[in-house]
C-alpha cells in the first residue's frame, strides 16, 4: 500500500538537499497552477502497484488533485546537491530555479540565471549540420551508387554525402549542397 503526505515545495527541496527524502515520486497541482516555494505537493512512497488514472498518474494523487508527475525522488536529490556547486549552502531561490529548470528542461541547471536551452529540434539541426559537413568533399572519379545519383562518394563511402548522411541518420538529409 502506499503512503502518501502533502508537503510544500520548499520543504521538499530542503529535503532533497539533506537527502532525508524516502524512495518514491512527487506529484504536482495542475498545470494552471504557478509552481513556487509554497506549492503544496504529494509525495508517494511504497507503492508496491498504484492504479494509475487514464493519464498514467497513480490516483492516489490525481484523486487528491495532484495531475502532473514531478520527480522521483533520487533524481531530486541530484538536483538539490547540484546547487551546492554555486552555493554552500543554497538559497531557497537557488533550489527553486534548480527544481523548475530540471523539470522544464530535463536538463540539470548550468549555472544561477542561465537562459533556457535551445529547443532540442535546434540542437539536432546543429548536430546533423555538424555530421554532414564532416563528411568532406565528393570523389568526382567515384560515383554514388544511390539510386540514379549523379554525384560523386565521399572518401570511405560508396555514397554521396545527401545518402550516406540518410544511411547513418535514418532520416532525409536536409543538406543537398
Amino acid at each position: 500500500m502506499a503512503t502518501s503526505a502533502v508537503i510544500v515545495l520548499r520543504d521538499l527541496l530542503r529535503s532533497a538537499l539533506r537527502e532525508e527524502l524516502p524512495e518514491g515520486w512527487f506529484y504536482l497541482p495542475p498545470k494552471s497552477s504557478k509552481l513556487d516555494l509554497a506549492t503544496p505537493v504529494l509525495l508517494i512512497t511504497d507503492a508496491d502497484d498504484p492504479q494509475d488514472d487514464e493519464n498514467g498518474i497513480p490516483r492516489a494523487a490525481s484523486g487528491r488533485g495532484f495531475p502532473r508527475e514531478g520527480l522521483d525522488t533520487p533524481t531530486l536529490v541530484s538536483i538539490a546537491l547540484g546547487t551546492t556547486q554555486f552555493a554552500s549552502p543554497p538559497s531557497d531561490d537557488l533550489l527553486l530555479e534548480a527544481f523548475l529548470y530540471y523539470h522544464q528542461f530535463d536538463a540539470f541547471l548550468p549555472r544561477p540565471g542561465a537562459p533556457d536551452p535551445p529547443p532540442r529540434a535546434a540542437i539536432e539541426q546543429d548536430l546533423d549540420r555538424k555530421f554532414y559537413d564532416s563528411l568532406g568533399p565528393e570523389r568526382a572519379d567515384v560515383p554514388c551508387r544511390g539510386p540514379a545519383c549523379t554525384r560523386g562518394a565521399v572518401a570511405y563511402s560508396v555514397l554521396c554525402r545527401p545518402h550516406h548522411f540518410e544511411s547513418i541518420k535514418r532520416k532525409v538529409s536536409p543538406f543537398k549542397h
